[in-house]
């Protein structure tokens, strides 16, 4: 399974409001509600952050899949998802609902959730794999790098393939173009090395300079980097 889902995470809400930072991944989100209702949406590619008041819910379990891998995984191109929640039951039909109930009986237990939600969805993949799976894989961990990250035009060049091409089959796979999920990558380590000076972060995450880092973050988490450090977020109404 992991070379499907890149990372886990089990939620616990024990801050007033969510962040969601912006996010080039798609997502499958098991919750659960103390009255014992359970779902499973898909969370698309997300183009810039969003602040929720926090539910309380005893269970959110996230799946973030591996960029490129969501249309074997869910028969859904991650394109079609950009900046949407949809239940997992529009994508795969009314097996996703008995999913979610089969789930309720691992709610103490989540890592055989995890096991249950992932022999689903690898239980899907089509015979036939799409052709450009890897491309956009090398692609992706090469633009995310934090030691050398390079241009689209260098990981063009590297992987052999023509610019323009490596664009088209990139935003249809991960949702995203090149371009755009560079720099929310960048964003997100900012965010992960919070604790350094901003102009240590700015060095961490390739930032030409602590102007350039303001700009990006400003543009992609809709505050300041002061502003989001001090919790003053613009507070969703829906």
């Amino acid at each position: 399974m992991h070379a499907w889902i890149e990372n886990v995470t089990l939620q616990a809400q024990t801050t007033p409001i969510t962040v969601l930072p912006p996010d080039p991944a798609t997502t499958v989100v098991w919750r659960m509600t103390h009255a014992g209702e359970s779902d499973v949406l898909i969370a698309g590619p997300r183009t810039r952050a969003a602040y929720h008041t926090s539910k309380d819910l005893p269970v959110c379990l996230r799946l973030r899949i591996r960029p490129g891998r969501a249309l074997p995984l869910l028969g859904a191109a991650a394109d079609e998802l950009v900046d949407r929640t949809v239940p997992l039951s529009d994508l795969t039909g009314s097996s996703a609902n008995a999913l979610a109930g089969r789930l309720v009986t691992y709610k103490d237990e989540p890592e055989q959730a995890v096991e249950v939600l992932g022999d689903f969805l690898l239980g899907r993949l089509p015979r036939r794999l799409p052709d450009r799976l890897e491309l956009v894989g090398e692609a992706a961990a090469e633009l995310a790098s934090e030691a050398a990250p390079r241009t689209v035009g260098e990981t063009a060049q590297r992987l052999g393939v023509s610019e323009r091409y490596l664009r088209r089959v990139f935003r249809e796979a991960v949702g995203v173009s090149p371009k755009h999920f560079a720099r929310i990558t960048r964003v997100r380590t900012v965010i992960a090395h919070a604790r350094r000076s901003w102009s240590d972060a700015a060095a961490c995450a390739g930032y030409t300079d602590q102007s350039h880092l303001i700009a990006d973050f400003r543009s992609l988490m809709r505050v300041t980097p002061e502003a989001y450090a001090t919790g003053r977020v613009p507070l969703s109404t829906c």
